[in-house]
């Protein structure tokens, strides 16, 4: 795992200014961000509400099956703009503190987040707040290429995960033991996970 951000805030900050739209790199069907993003919505039920954290420019909704409800929170305003005119409900707002009411939402997806965060167990705790069901998500694969920069040296990445350390860190945050981690040999260079919220 790489060292990480010196603090929240200037994770935060570092993503504040993100300004890559990533629905115009999605590509054609087939592509790895397309297989990435289908495997990883795989588990949402049709009709069921889901909240994108890190949502980008609200492209998750085109993924998602016929009825959802799609709402996203980003602390990049000017892709939140974007967002909005996608998604239901599209807020300005940090992963860690999520402003929504416990068990809000039926799935919370965390698509290429917890890479980003000062402390991604913080986030997997708020996204099992808010879940019904189910958090998923998908996390680079720790020797994985995002183009020709391999994943320790890309710029908004604060860690890369191994299997081992992710399930390490998706068990500490959801606390569940059974958490489904898909091979990154069917979805290259990154992993797929999805996990239960268990509610007390």
């Amino acid at each position: 795992m790489m060292a990480e951000a010196t603090s929240r805030e200037a994770c935060v900050e570092r993503h504040r200014h993100y300004h890559i739209d990533i629905s115009g790199r999605l590509g054609g069907k087939g592509t790895l961000q397309r297989r990435r993003i289908e495997a990883m919505v795989a588990p949402v039920l049709p009709a069921e509400t889901v909240l994108d954290v890190g949502c980008n420019s609200g492209y998750l909704v085109e993924f998602l099956p016929r009825g959802c409800r799609c709402w996203g929170v980003d602390v990049a305003p000017d892709l939140v703009k974007k967002a909005r005119r996608r998604l239901e409900r599209a807020l300005v707002a940090e992963a860690e503190v999520l402003p929504f009411p416990a068990r809000s939402v039926d799935v919370v997806v965390l698509g290429e987040i917890i890479e980003h965060v000062h402390d991604p167990v913080v986030v997997l705790r708020e996204a099992a707040r808010v879940a019904r069901r189910m958090v998923v998500g998908s996390t680079p694969h720790e020797a994985g290429k995002w183009g020709s920069v391999s994943v320790p040296h890309h710029r908004f990445h604060v860690r890369c995960f191994t299997q081992a350390t992710l399930r390490e860190t998706l068990s500490a945050g959801l606390g569940v033991p059974a958490i489904s981690i898909v091979s990154h040999n069917y979805v290259p260079q990154m992993y797929v996970f999805s996990g239960k919220v268990m509610h007390e």
